[in-house]
């Protein structure tokens, strides 16, 4: 989680969600922050994001229509454009929002280990009575043709594949639960930014007793590959991190928050026999979701014909989905899709009086696809950034201009933009330590989902990753998937297993915390008794009670809550 300020060029004053910027699944926040023995709402300021939930802007006529969560009002709207949508607008959002209920609790708040679970009828028999099985693995396309004609209705429900890098041909149907979540739960705003939602489960962590260490840097994670075997374990146990210093800190149990193909190629490098198998079939072998152009502009002046957040579809519905590629891709389509945040709609601290900005998250063809068109092109090199960036530029320009938005005096956006900075693919590589520039991580795709979600444990042997004992993995490309709630809920999963292999009780509830008061930058723990610290259950004798857990972290900025984090030595990817 991610809020920047630029100071120069044109940038003062102005503040950008560089990660993050739509707030989903709010009570996956409140339930993060009970956790730490606290209130959401008395440590982070939330606003739902009303009453335009999203705006869609479309290049097929220039016009707009809005995610209104007033239904009368978005059953009207959808009827002006296409009679019998009203009606079968409410026949839609009941299945999606059955598949969000009866989806999130089959695969996404518990583990998936084994392929039997897609026909466990425990697990999922209430989603397929509620929704045709057929449609919720199928394209989303296919869903969507039952309920509504035209193509614009259409994307107007699928669009949330932005997020998620992948498109409605080929994301399952299941996925229309993000669009539920949108409609029913809202988007919401956390007021100052994102980074007071990471600052505030850090300070409640903090006053816990949780140590952060940040800023150092992840050389390796150690495993023992000599382990014992035991009854259920694998022979191979994990021992710790070593930092780029050379420092060791030993640990029983290490969460692993990078990238997961970094993880392999570079932190478990050399430490198993076969680590290096895996990290290269896992670079090859699996598909990767988008890479990005993102620009951030401070504006002269507000742009009003934009909500918070925006959603440009190209044209062609079908075709605007190809990621481009390559500078003839940007000159000689019509137009794109791309998302648009404006914080000024909900929180005016974000810009200058009178001022306003914009971050613009623009998808472009990760590494591999980049060299694949390239390739195609005649082209000797995968162009530069830089040349891209130009590009895209122009037509994200264009695409504005068409819709009729600049400055109000005729000179079009470029007169509106007073500065701006811009992350590159490289940079998101860089700083993220994602593999091929790929910002939503690993796609996902039908088999990347679930229990074939990396480190695959589907219960077929030639299939599945080999597993270490003690070595648990959070974030977006693992299970259950990318986005800031979804990367909550993994840690939840993970934190259950933890327990479990370590063969501990979780304790006693955390204590409850007081609001942190205006100015105050520590948390007051409220009187209590003290709490007793986590025992261990019965074991054998010569088991030793786990240490506390080290977290190998990719960021230094938002470090989980564990007890000693050691970073990969880049920032946490914005999930």
């Amino acid at each position: 989680m991610r809020s920047e300020a630029f100071g120069s060029d044109g940038m003062e004053g102005h503040r950008f969600d560089t990660g993050p910027s739509l707030l989903l699944f709010p009570d996956k926040y409140r339930e993060a922050f009970a956790a730490l023995g606290a209130r959401l709402e008395d440590h982070v300021t939330i606003a739902r994001v009303e009453p335009t939930a999203m705006r869609v802007h479309y290049a097929e006529d220039w016009s707009t229509l809005d995610l209104l969560y007033d239904a009368e009002a978005m059953r009207r709207q959808l009827e002006e454009v296409e009679p019998g949508a009203g009606k079968q607008y409410f026949r839609w959002l009941g299945e999606a929002r059955a598949s969000l209920d009866l989806g999130l609790k089959a695969f996404i708040e518990q583990d998936s280990t084994s392929a039997l679970d897609f026909v466990d009828l425990q697990r999922v028999g209430p989603l397929a009575l509620a929704v045709n099985p057929v449609l919720l693995l199928g394209p989303q396309t296919w869903q969507l043709a039952t309920h509504f004609k035209t193509e614009k209705v259409k994307a107007m429900f699928s669009y949330q594949h932005l997020y998620v890098g992948l498109r409605p041909q080929n994301a399952p149907g299941v996925f229309s639960l993000l669009a539920a979540t949108e409609l029913t739960d809202g988007i919401w705003y956390p007021v100052g930014g994102f980074g007071t939602v990471r600052d505030g489960l850090q300070r409640l962590a903090e006053a816990h007793g949780v140590k952060t260490r940040l800023g150092t840097e992840v050389s390796a994670i150690l495993v023992d590959e000599s382990a014992s075997a035991v009854e259920g374990s694998s022979g191979r146990q994990v021992q710790g991190v070593r930092l780029s210093s050379g420092e060791e800190l030993k640990a029983d149990v290490v969460v692993a928050n990078p990238d997961l193909p970094y993880v392999y190629e570079e932190l478990l490098k050399g430490q198993y026999a076969g680590v290096e198998e895996e990290a290269e079939s896992m670079s090859n072998d699996l598909e990767y979701s988008c890479s990005m152009i993102e620009f951030c502009w401070a504006l002269r002046e507000p742009l009003p014909q934009l909500t918070q957040h925006n959603v440009f579809l190209g044209k062609d519905y079908e075709g605007s989905w190809d990621r481009p590629s390559t500078v003839a891709d940007f000159r000689d389509r019509h137009s794109f899709n791309f998302y648009v945040h404006r914080p000024t709609y909900t929180d005016t601290s974000a810009a200058p009086a009178g001022e306003d900005n914009i971050m613009i998250e623009l998808p472009i063809g990760n590494e591999l696809e980049r060299r694949a068109a390239a390739k195609k092109a005649g082209l000797s090199a995968v162009e530069s950034d830089e040349e891209l960036i130009e590009a895209a530029r122009e037509a994200v320009i264009k695409q504005f201009e068409s819709m009729g938005y600049g400055a109000p005096n005729g000179g079009g956006m470029k007169a509106l933009i007073k500065g701006e900075r811009v992350v590159t693919p490289s940079e998101w590589e860089q700083r993220y330590n994602v593999k091929h520039g790929a910002v939503f991580g690993l796609s996902h795709g039908l088999l990347q989902l679930a229990c074939f979600r990396p480190p695959r444990q589907t219960g077929i042997d030639s299939l599945d990753a080999q597993k270490v004992d003690g070595l648990h993995f959070v974030g977006a490309s693992t299970r259950p998937g990318n986005g800031v709630p979804l990367v909550m809920m993994g840690v939840a999963v993970a934190y259950d297993n933890i327990i479990a292999e370590q063969g501990v009780s979780p304790g006693s509830p955390p204590l409850t915390l007081e609001p942190m008061k205006s100015g105050d930058d520590v948390y007051v723990a409220a009187q209590a008794p003290a709490q007793a610290a986590a025992s261990p259950k019965e074991a054998p004798p010569s088991k030793e009670p786990a240490p506390v857990a080290a977290a190998a972290e990719a960021g230094k900025e938002a470090p989980a809550p564990a007890a000693a984090a050691a970073e990969a030595g880049k920032e946490a990817l914005p999930a």
